[in-house]
């Protein structure tokens, strides 16, 4: 896969989540019967806000070099981002859109591994 595709698939996966926690928090929390009310709605806001946020940059950097040296530190939060979420997501599913989340995240997330440990132009 071309880095710059995963990128960009990276940004839709992060910034639909970003915006769904930042602009409907209560509506989320509710699906996954977690009270929608008090701290809760502020923590997914704030969850919702890193993410879109991650998402820019993300998609600030999808035409540079990446992998090798030069995007390794890119690479490498995305690497422990999606590889993290994807296992806690694993380990908390109880519906098919939590084992969805899982399998896309930890698939994104060995890719990028796979980017962060390769040479950018060997083929």
């Amino acid at each position: 896969m071309n880095a710059k595709t995963l990128m960009i698939l990276s940004v839709i996966y992060l910034a639909t989540q970003g915006l769904f926690l930042t602009f409907l928090p209560q509506e989320v929390n509710a699906y996954f019967d977690i009270n929608p009310e008090g701290m809760t709605v502020l923590i997914s806001q704030t969850l919702g806000a890193a993410l879109l946020a991650f998402s820019m940059l993300n998609w600030m950097t999808r035409n540079n070099i990446l992998g090798g040296i030069y995007g390794k530190p890119l690479m490498m939060a995305n690497f422990l981002f999606f590889f993290t979420s994807g296992m806690s997501y694993l380990k908390g599913a109880n519906s098919e859109l939590i084992w969805a989340m899982a399998g896309v995240s930890l698939v994104i997330g060995l890719t990028f591994g796979y980017v962060a440990f390769t040479h950018p132009f060997k083929k």
